[in-house]
């Protein structure tokens, strides 16, 4: 495999000198707007498109920011200091080629938030896995400990559009992407990488490839006193802390895991009836009980993480996990979409195999006896099928029942079957539904009251809970 040609942007490459007026290409998007919206409650002047309507541009427009559907050449200011775009963005987009006609810079998000992050003490949150859910984690215990911390998380904490805020507090928290390199210059202070594990495979050629960008993200990015966070359950973290320190320029690092040789240890691990539960016993000899209410062995791993974190901030830990208590995790990452005749529905942004394992397990562990955990997937492309197929085939066997939907990218008609017959092939059952409405309502015409559905993937699978609960709502009307 070779890796593509994606340019290789970094923050510091395409610095961003003038914030004032600002106009965000794809506003909408979960990475771009709780950036845009930062920029806008710190007063400067926000405009941005996006492919069409959402609750989200319409936070934004409550928020001060002129937001328009649709990308269109008239919708770029002609005063703009910068246009800000993602790769999720072709380098056609008629706004992009618009700004380049105008001499205005165009500059990649991460830079934005590099220059919003500058003059504070900021947390970088990396990871392949959990990072969403520890920034959330992070940016809601410092704003329960009075220190009103600015974060940009991609993913909503409470109601659309909540990923971002500019606190009036020193610290700043912010998820840092790793998908198109782009975490490599960013500026941090305190580092949190929650595992690493291979991913986006159209950018990175292997592995060691992987890896290897979190280690320049590093070197490059954190600060000369700055600590460095791992999960020391991950190998992909235990091989990034061994190159550091073969470095001879390693930064300090803290290993948090679930074995002896950590700084802090967590024991006890359960989940069960939505809620987890461990022990976190730190180097002075501190024990926390560490509780939350969301189920998920790999939650408490990730709130281990924050918690370190908080304390490495100087933030009171016994008071931290007080609060993390207190937190219902962040919007899809198997967070409850309502119940309807005793079948609940929820919502998964899992689309890595670890995480769809991690999830399904996580969906068990809340069951009533005799309960089915029956499963919407919905894939992300046929890229990451050709590399992952048979791992998501496996960890998607251990639902009951596995409808599988078409992606919002559109998959060659093989595709679903290919998936629907691994799946079968490592012990589960599926079946191929690719119309994402017909999906979601034969699930519901499956369920059975104790049962769950979980809507999963990172494409427009979340807006079928409508769907789902209008006819489990009908099927107990012809029922009674």
């Amino acid at each position: 495999m070779t890796e593509t040609a994606v340019p290789k942007i970094t923050p510091d490459a395409t610095a961003v000198s003038d914030l004032s007026r600002l106009h965000f290409v794809g506003i909408g998007g979960m990475g771009m707007h709780p950036v845009a919206r930062v920029c806008a409650e710190r007063g400067y002047d926000v405009s941005g498109s996006d492919a069409r309507p959402s609750a989200r541009l319409q936070s934004l427009t409550r928020a001060g920011a002129q937001v328009m559907a649709g990308h269109r050449v008239e919708n770029v200011p002609a005063d703009a200091t910068a246009l800000v775009f993602t790769h999720a963005v072709g380098d056609d987009n008629p706004e992009i080629e618009r700004a380049r006609e105008l001499g205005i810079p165009v500059v990649h998000r991460s830079a934005v938030l590099n220059a919003l992050m500058a003059g504070r003490t900021s947390v970088a949150v990396m990871g392949t896995h959990g990072k969403s859910s520890t920034a959330a984690m992070l940016a809601f215990t410092l704003a329960r400990l009075g220190q009103e911390p600015s974060y940009v998380i991609g993913a909503d904490l409470d109601g659309p559009g909540s990923g971002g805020h500019a606190g009036q507090g020193e610290l700043f928290v912010a998820e840092i992407d790793e998908s198109d390199r782009t975490h490599v210059g960013v500026r941090m202070d305190v580092a949190v990488i929650t595992n690493i594990t291979y991913d986006h495979v159209e950018n990175y050629a292997d592995e060691d490839a992987y890896i290897t960008a979190f280690e320049q993200s590093v070197h490059i990015g954190l600060a000369e006193q700055g600590t460095l966070i791992l999960n020391a359950d991950s190998a992909g973290c235990r091989e990034l802390a061994a190159r550091l320190e073969r470095s001879g320029n390693s930064p300090k690092i803290v290993m948090v895991g679930t074995t002896d040789d950590v700084d802090w240890c967590l024991t006890t691990a359960s989940t069960a009836f939505g809620r987890s539960r461990a022990v976190l016993c730190g180097p002075d000899g501190t024990t926390l009980d560490l509780v939350l209410r969301m189920p998920g062995v790999h939650q408490l791993a990730n709130g281990a993480a924050a918690t370190v974190a908080l304390h490495v901030l100087g933030q009171d830990y016994h008071q931290a996990v007080q609060q993390l208590r207190y937190f219902d995790g962040a919007r899809r990452r198997l967070t409850s979409a309502g119940e309807t005749g005793d079948v609940r529905v929820i919502d998964s942004f899992a689309h890595h195999p670890g995480e769809v394992r991690a999830d399904l397990a996580a969906a068990r562990s809340i069951l009533a006896p005799g309960g089915r955990v029956i499963t919407v997937f919905q894939p992300s492309d046929q890229q990451r099928l050709n590399a992952f197929g048979d791992e998501l085939a496996e960890a998607l066997s251990a639902g009951d029942l596995t409808m599988l939907t078409d992606s919002t990218r559109g998959l060659p008609t093989t595709a679903l079957n290919t998936l629907s017959r691994q799946v079968s092939d490592a012990g589960g059952s599926a079946r191929q539904i690719p119309d994402r409405t017909e999906a979601a309502l034969y699930a519901a015409e499956a369920a059975r009251p104790d049962d769950v559905i979980v809507l999963m993937g990172v494409g427009d699978i979340v807006e079928s809970g409508p769907a789902v609960h209008a006819a489990l709502r009908a099927i107990a009307a012809v029922a009674a």
